[in-house]
C-alpha cells in the first residue's frame, strides 16, 4: 500500500511539474494565479514578456497594478473577482499599462479556484495583448465610414442629375415637342400630331419617373399614390395601398427620396421578376420611424439566401435600396411570405425630420 501511494504521489509530482513547465514556456499569454483579494501569487514567461515585470518585482502585488488609474478609482479590478467568482468565469476587455507606462488592449478571462469543500482559494487569470487587432478593427471601421460617405455622397448626386435631367426633358425637351406639334397641327397633318403626341406624353412620363415634381412640391404619400396609379395600368399588376395616416407629415427631402426609391426599384422588381398580377405597398408612420412595406404574391425566395431569382420580388438595385436605407440608420429586411415575398423598410424619425420641407434647388 506504501509504495502504491509513493508511485501516485510521485506521478502526481510529475504531472504538477510538467503542467508549470508548460505554463511558464507560454509567452503569448499571462497567465498567473491570484490569491482571494487579488494579489499575485504565480508569475509565467508570458506575464514577464506581456507586462515587463520579473516575477520578484510583482509576485505579492496586487493584480490592479496592470489597471489604468482611472480603472482603479472605478472599482473595476474588484469588479472584475466579484462577477468571477458569483458566476464562475468572467471575461472581459480593458485597457492595461505596463511597467514601462505604455498600454495595450487585454483581453482578460478569470476563473475562481476552489478546494474539494467549495471554498474560494483564488483565481486564475489569463491576459492576452488584443491591441493590433483592436486597432485593425479601427481601420476597417474608419474605411468602412470613408466607403458609406461617399455610397452617400454618389447616391445623392444621383438623384440631383435625375432632378437636373428630369427639369431639362419637361421643360425643354417638352417645350420644343409642344411648338412642333402646334406647328403640325397648324398644318393639318393628323398623322404627325398623333406621332408629336405619343413623344410629348413619353418624355413627362420618363420626366416624372426619373424625378416626380409632386415629391418635392406635394411630398411623400401623394407621389407614391401617383406612382402606383401609373404603374399599375403601366404593368397591369392589381396593387393595393395603404398609408397611415391619411395626412402623411413631410420628413425631409432626402428622406422622402429614399422611401419613394425603396418603393420605385421593389415594384420594377416585382414586375421584371416576381411574375404577378397583384402586389401590395404599405407606408405606415410609427412614433419614431417611418415603416414601408411592398409585398409580391409569387413563388417568393427560392431559399433563405436572398439572391435574385425568377420568382422573386429581388432584383437589380438592392444594394442601391440598402445603402439608401443604411444612411439613415435605418434597416431594410426580405423575407419569405406565403406565397410571395416581403421587402420591409424601417427609417428613424426624430422631431427635426416632421413637418420639414427643403427647396429643392432650382
Amino acid at each position: 500500500m506504501a509504495s502504491v501511494t509513493l508511485g501516485q504521489s510521485s506521478t502526481n509530482s510529475f504531472k504538477d511539474d510538467l503542467f508549470r513547465q508548460l505554463v511558464d514556456a507560454i509567452r503569448d499569454y499571462a497567465i498567473l494565479v491570484l490569491s482571494p483579494d487579488g494579489r499575485v501569487l504565480t508569475w509565467n514567461l508570458g506575464a514577464e514578456v506581456l507586462m515587463g515585470y520579473s516575477s520578484q518585482e510583482i509576485l505579492g502585488i496586487h493584480f490592479s497594478r496592470f489597471y489604468l488609474p482611472e480603472a482603479i478609482q472605478s472599482g473595476l479590478p474588484a469588479q472584475e473577482l466579484a462577477m468571477a467568482e458569483s458566476e464562475d468565469r468572467f471575461a472581459g476587455e480593458s485597457w492595461h499599462i505596463r511597467k514601462d507606462g505604455s498600454t495595450f488592449w487585454a483581453s482578460v478571462i478569470i476563473t475562481p479556484l476552489r478546494d474539494s469543500a467549495g471554498k474560494l482559494c483564488g483565481f486564475a487569470k489569463i491576459t492576452q495583448d488584443l491591441t493590433e487587432r483592436r486597432e485593425a478593427e479601427a481601420r476597417i471601421n474608419n474605411l468602412n465610414l470613408q466607403l458609406h460617405g461617399i455610397s452617400a455622397r454618389i447616391l445623392h448626386v444621383q438623384d440631383e442629375e435625375r432632378r437636373r435631367i428630369a427639369r431639362e426633358l419637361h421643360d425643354d425637351l417638352g417645350q420644343q415637342i409642344t411648338a412642333l406639334k402646334m406647328f403640325v397641327d397648324h398644318r393639318g397633318d393628323q398623322e404627325l400630331s398623333k406621332i408629336a403626341d405619343s413623344a410629348l406624353a413619353y418624355i413627362r412620363s420618363l420626366s416624372y419617373l426619373l424625378h416626380p415634381p409632386l415629391l418635392d412640391e406635394s411630398g411623400l404619400s401623394i407621389a407614391i399614390k401617383w406612382f402606383i396609379e401609373g404603374f399599375a395600368k403601366r404593368s397591369g399588376i392589381r396593387i393595393e395601398q395603404k398609408i397611415r395616416p391619411d395626412k402623411f407629415p413631410r420628413i425631409g427631402r432626402d428622406k422622402e427620396t429614399a422611401v419613394f426609391r425603396v418603393i420605385q426599384e421593389s415594384l420594377t422588381n416585382v414586375f421584371r421578376h416576381a411574375k404577378v398580377d397583384r402586389a401590395s405597398v404599405e407606408l405606415e408612420m410609427q412614433n419614431d420611424r417611418v415603416v414601408v412595406r411592398i409585398r409580391d404574391y409569387g413563388k417568393g425566395l427560392q431559399s433563405d439566401i436572398i439572391a435574385p431569382a425568377e420568382g422573386t420580388i429581388i432584383g437589380i438595385g438592392i444594394a442601391g435600396m440598402r445603402e439608401r436605407i443604411r444612411q439613415f440608420s435605418g434597416s431594410l429586411s426580405i423575407s419569405r411570405c406565403e406565397p410571395g415575398t416581403l421587402v420591409e423598410a424601417t427609417i428613424p424619425i426624430d422631431a427635426l425630420d416632421l413637418g420639414s420641407v427643403d427647396t429643392p434647388p432650382g
